[in-house]
This record gives C-alpha cells, structure tokens and sequence, in this order.
C-alpha cells in the first residue's frame, strides 16, 4: 500500500510539474479580458490533463509496459482535461465572490484564496480518481478513487492557492511558486487517491517471489485476470511458465476463487497444492504461478471464507 502511495505521489507530482510547462508554453499571460475565461480553461484542462495522464498510467510504468502506459494515460489525459478546465474557472471565480472586498494579503483573502483554490481542484480530483477506476473496468476503484481524488483536490488546491498569493509581487520568485503549487497538487491527488482506495479494496495479492517483488495489485473487479496479457488486473511479465491468461481471481459474495484457465497444474499452486479446476481462497494464502509467489490478502479486519473447495460451484 505505502509503495502504491509514493509511486502516485510521484508520478502525480510530475504530472503537475508538466501541466505548469504547457501552461507557461501555450497559455497567454496578458490575454484581453474577453479571453480570460478561455486561457483559464486552456490552462486547466493542460494542468489536469497531465495530472490525470501520469497518475492513471502510474501503474504501468511500473511494469515498464509502455503500450499499455499509453493506452490506460489516455483515460487520464481526457477526464483530466474536461476536469480541469472548470476546476480552474470554478476556483476563479469563487475566488473572485470570496476576496473581492478583501485587500490583497490580508488573513481573510488569503484564506479565502486557499478556500476557492481548494473547491475548484475538486473536480479534477474527482475526474482524475474516476479516470483510475474506469481505465481498470472497476466501480469500486471508480467511487473510491474520487473520493481520494476530491480530498486531494481540496487539500492540494488549497496549498496551491497558497503558493499564488506567496507568488504576487515577486516576479522573480513567481514561477516558481506557481510550479511548487501544482507539483503539491498532483501528489496530493495521486496520494490521497491511492490511500483511499487501498483502505477499502476488498482484497489483493502481493508479490513476494519473482519480477516486481513486493509489488501488490488490487483485486477490485468481479473476474481478475492473472498473466502475461498486457490487458491483465495482475500482470506478470518475463516468466514464460505464466500464460498470457493464467487464472482468474474470482469474487463471489465474500468467496474468492482462483480458476485455472486450462494452465499446466504445476505450475498453477495453492498452498503448494496443484490446481486443476478451481481452489477457494483465504486470507494468507500462497498461489504459486510459474515461478512467481503471490500472497493472497483480505483487507484488514475482514473476515475471510474458512472452507476450502477444489471446484467452482456456482
């Protein structure tokens, strides 16, 4: 969990640091007051754009899979940017109602700044968590991830306002406030995002034998596919033992079942046991696929299934 929350800070964070370079490069400082509105929205949707497409594509960079980091970044680029756009003029413009009858640096404009920030960047937190759930097929990690995302949103965009009125008067140190800003919040939204979702994904495996040791993969769908596919819920690429289509990690109710999908049962294990057809799961578990070990994990505090089945039974 904690690994997931640092990468997302990271890349979220890198994310925001690009959104400020094409935000300098393509937006226009001076624009005439007709098309203020336009700039601000171009700026958004530049800023969440590259939120949502670093973070969203997080998790295949970590499996240095650069297809499907292109193919899962898109959902991010395009919720990030239709995010964005009124994230940033709804923070305008709240900011606009809250200090217009304050004097620029007083304690009210200030916190009336952080406040407008703050709600404005809600709603790319929300579409760029929402990006995580839809790019994985999931609405548990749909609902969970916005979630995060908003709180990210608020939380960050609040610093970030922050950083805009430490900005004003020094135009040597301007930038440089502006690009902490935003940097600050896309790792907040990755981070908070991830945290939150890893608090309620009902179960997942981790890795604790082979490529990506240590890696842990959320089991947040109804049918999780195990294997070498670049479509894979748990991906697990370089050993050739590992078919393309291993297995499923299926949930049923409070059940997970592994189902072989017709892999050689020696290289298909539950706790050392082979599996031909289907083997019920519990918390602690190890599944030995090829030459990868995984630790099936129920999320804490949840109680796991006892009975142990070598056969589906629907």
């Amino acid at each position: 969990m904690l690994n997931r929350i640092y990468f997302n800070a990271v890349f979220g964070g890198l994310g925001g640091l690009l959104g400020w370079m094409l935000f300098g490069i393509f937006a226009q400082k001076d624009a005439p007051d007709d098309q203020v509105r336009n700039q601000l929205a171009l700026g958004g949707a530049l800023i969440g754009g590259s939120i949502g497409y670093f973070l969203v594509g997080s998790e295949a960079l970590r499996d240095r899979s650069p297809l499907r980091f292109f193919r899962l970044g898109t959902y991010g680029l395009l919720l990030g940017a239709i995010g964005g756009a009124p994230g940033m003029l709804l923070g305008d413009y709240v900011l606009y109602q809250l200090t217009s009858t304050n004097r620029p640096g007083d304690a009210v404009a200030l916190a009336g700044a952080m406040l407008a920030r703050g709600l404005g960047w809600i709603l790319l937190g929300v579409a760029v968590g929402f990006s995580e759930g839809l790019a994985a097929r999931s609405l548990g990690k749909m609902t969970y991830g916005a979630i995060g995302g908003a709180l990210g949103g608020l939380l960050g965009g609040a610093i970030f306002g922050l950083a805009v009125e430490q900005s004003r008067g020094r135009e040597a140190l301007g930038p440089l406030w502006g690009a902490l800003g935003l940097v600050i919040l896309g790792a907040m939204i990755g981070s908070l995002s991830a945290l939150v979702q890893a608090a309620f994904q009902p179960a997942s495996v981790r890795v604790l034998r082979g490529w990506q040791e240590g890696r842990e993969y959320s089991l947040a769908r109804a049918d999780n596919v195990v294997g070498r596919d670049e479509h894979a819920d748990v991906a697990l690429f370089r050993d050739m033992r590992v078919e393309k289509n291993h297995a499923l990690i299926r949930r049923r109710g409070q059940r997970y079942v592994l189902v072989n999908r017709n892999s050689p049962p020696d290289f298909t294990r539950v706790n050392g046991e082979p599996v031909n057809g289907a083997c019920d799961l519990k918390d602690g578990d190890r599944i030995e696929l090829g030459g990868v070990l995984l630790r099936f994990q129920m999320r804490a505090g949840r109680s796991a299934p006892r009975s142990r089945s070598a056969a589906l039974r629907n």
